[in-house]
């Protein structure tokens, strides 16, 4: 049950995730990072040229290969090889497909 458990996570985690980084976002990073609406206008509690838009791919991406990760060390409870690569690799589109929507639709424009 445990492996079963551990080998859905990887699956589950970022849809999860992303509402509440969403509500985090618009609730205090913005307010800290901007949020790379206009750059020459924009200013930020930290006076750095980096946005929420920034952090969030940066968040976004680092969770996309900590999850690949997972599912690598996951996918030790399959036999065949085939059956290992599969579940890594469909782990890995199913991450970046997230990502790539969650960038794309919440950018701060």
């Amino acid at each position: 049950m445990k492996k079963k458990i551990s080998a859905a996570l990887p699956f589950l985690i970022m849809p999860i995730l992303i509402p509440v980084y969403r509500i985090l976002d618009s609730l205090i990073l913005v307010n800290i990072f901007g949020c790379g609406c206009v750059p020459s206008t924009q200013t930020n509690t930290l006076n750095i040229p980096f946005n929420a838009n920034d952090l969030r791919m940066a968040v976004f991406l680092v969770m996309t290969i900590g999850l690949f990760i997972w599912s690598l060390a996951a996918s030790k409870a399959f036999q065949k090889k085939a059956a290992k690569l599969l579940y890594g690799f469909s782990v890995l589109f199913w991450n970046v497909t997230l990502t790539v929507w969650a960038v794309k639709t919440f950018m701060w424009e």
